[in-house]
């Protein structure tokens, strides 16, 4: 048989039974055996318990999305294997704890089904708690995952609890392999073979944020726990000490980005990361980082709402807030990632933009991407470069607000001499003493909308997949972690001799407007898939554009697959 080395594999069962560990495993060993990775990982919002999701696709090329459906699925539990059983169809293969789990499947025709009594040879090694153990051992046969990398990435994992641990994970691996072994295999799925180690590292969304606002440059840090945005946090407060910045932990979503602001008027380049709720929540004080002209960074990373919503899963629905979110004119620059290297490359990008601009960015990733781990390119330090705020040169009169020729105005830390100046949230002159007369405002409103253009230019053009200039019959404009989908979506329909091509903005706001007129020029038709209810995207396209697009939205907290996409289109060409 030919084997299938483009591999997804699909592990579920119930929160605490060592789905996500499994999962991160196999990810570890493909990434240093020099394989790319993709994961994507669902899970309940209760602390233990619940159904859990992992989803990994590994090939030696690259992998821009979780894949369509799973090749492989792995089943600790019943559940899992009802909320599984209609992916079930001919010619894919399911691995399920059996016998002594708690179920017993039917096996559609064309399933290829391997049993492994996974909790019954854990409880016989003496601890339930070995069961994903069991389960990686017997994917390792069954699925060629290089035993070798395997056990490094397990040696790694358990040898700081101890050599007893670490011996008795080995152990149950071991079992694993004896169990997989024992089985005829009969399907076509492996893991592609080692292409040998390259300079790369394996990261999740949010731990790639944090990288690169460290590499940006990152002085400050204040934020309030929230899901799915925590693990920004986890790896700043890890870090940032070491470059001697600063990490505090706020009472609430308000006070850390106050305490941001503060940081940045004392002139620190600062940050903080929420989720919607969180970001509902700052409203106020994003209107006072546009009127005081402080710059900062806010990490959105969008989960299901309104209000608690659906905490742990995926959605691209804090468009609107992000946009327009605040009472009165008050602009801002809002930005969005892709992939997890853009989690890196966007961020320390973001915090150049907030002080060479002195405005609020809002940078937009979300729950899917958050916890996605992706294999990334080593970042080199030097690559990153920091670009300092427009800064007073001590000479004549402060003016805070002064109207300079490109409209960005110097800044002054707090303590120079003849730089005393108030950072206020009211209507101001250009030194900052409060004023409320109609001219005034209609010149600094001005002055707030405009200063933010150039971005325009400076983070443009944004990216076409296809010929610029050639005629298509579909274009696709797609944002946030939907650009990997719709990528593979745009490859699979120019196979079948659709003329297809993308456009993936990575500035959302001030809106590229003459990019997407002169892409949509050249399309008989235009389709904004998003992963909201209302079609956020395609509403702000019909309203600063002459397009008409079609939206095509889920909101199920889940993120797109290539196949939703090639079947979309076909429905309306």
């Amino acid at each position: 048989m030919t084997e299938k080395s483009d591999l997804i594999i699909r592990i579920a069962g119930e929160g605490g039974e060592g789905v996500v560990s499994t999962g991160d495993f196999i990810s570890a060993a493909c990434a240093r055996a020099g394989l790319e990775i993709y994961t994507f990982k669902t899970f309940p919002a209760e602390i233990k318990g619940g159904y859990c999701l992992y989803q990994l696709r590994t090939s030696p090329e690259r992998i821009y999305n979780q894949g369509d459906t799973f090749d492989v699925f792995v089943a600790f539990n019943g559940e899992a294997y009802e909320l599984n059983k209609h992916l079930l169809t001919p010619g894919t293969v399911m691995v399920y704890d059996g016998p002594g789990g708690d179920f017993e499947p039917e096996i559609p025709e064309g399933v290829t089904a391997y049993a492994i009594p996974m909790t019954k040879t854990a409880k016989a090694l003496g601890a339930l708690r070995s069961k994903n153990m069991v389960a990686l051992g017997a994917l390792s046969v069954l699925f060629n995952i290089n035993e070798q990398t395997l056990i490094e990435v397990l040696t790694n994992k358990f040898k700081p609890k101890g050599e007893e641990i670490l011996n008795f994970a080995l152990k149950s691996f071991d079992a694993g392999k004896e169990l997989g072994a024992a089985h005829t295999k009969d399907d076509p799925f492996a893991v592609a073979d080692s292409t040998g180690a390259k300079d790369v590292i394996l990261m999740a969304g949010n731990e790639a944020c944090g990288l690169g606002a460290i590499l940006g440059g990152l002085d400050f840090f204040s934020a309030y726990p929230l899901t799915p945005a925590t693990e920004v946090a986890k790896y700043v407060s890890a870090h940032l000490p070491k470059t001697g910045g600063t990490l505090v932990q706020a009472e609430d979503e308000i006070a850390s980005l106050a305490q941001v602001l503060g940081a940045s008027y004392a002139g620190k380049r600062s940050m903080t990361a929420t989720s919607g709720p969180g970001l509902a929540l700052m409203a106020e004080l994003i209107g006072m980082s546009t009127m005081a002209e402080l710059p900062c960074l806010i990490i959105d990373v969008q989960r299901g709402g309104p209000s608690t919503g659906l905490p742990t899963k995926h959605e691209q629905s804090d468009l609107f807030l992000a946009i327009h979110g605040g009472h009165g004119d008050s602009p801002r620059i809002v930005m969005s990632v892709e992939d997890v290297n853009d989690c890196i490359n966007m961020t320390a990008r973001a915090l150049n933009i907030a002080e060479k601009y002195q405005a609020p960015v809002i940078l937009m990733s979300d729950g899917s991407l958050a916890f996605s781990t992706q294999t990334v390119p080593t970042p080199n330090p030097d690559d990153f470069k920091v670009v300092e705020r427009k800064r007073w040169d001590g000479k004549g009169e402060y003016k805070r607000y002064e109207m300079t020729d490109d409209l960005i105005s110097p800044m002054c830390d707090p303590g120079v001499e003849g730089g005393s100046h108030v950072a206020t949230g009211l209507e101001h002159t250009e030194t900052g003493s409060p004023i409320f007369s109609p001219e005034p405002h209609e010149v600094n409103s001005r002055k707030r909308f405009d200063k933010l253009l150039p971005v325009i230019d400076e983070l443009g053009p944004q990216e076409i997949d296809g010929d610029a200039d050639a005629e298509a019959d579909i274009g696709i404009i797609a944002w946030g972690s939907t650009i990997g989908v719709v990528r593979e979506a745009v490859a699979r329909l120019r196979a079948e001799g659709i003329k297809a091509k993308g456009f993936y903005p990575k500035l959302l706001y001030p809106m590229p407007v003459d990019e997407y007129e002169a892409f949509a020029s050249k399309c008989k038709q235009i389709l904004v898939p998003e992963v909201n209810y209302q079609g956020q995207l395609a509403f702000f396209i019909r309203a600063e554009t002459s397009i008409k697009p079609v939206s095509y939205t889920i909101c199920g907290g889940l993120p797109f697959t290539p196949a939703d996409i090639v079947t979309k289109v076909k429905e309306i060409s």
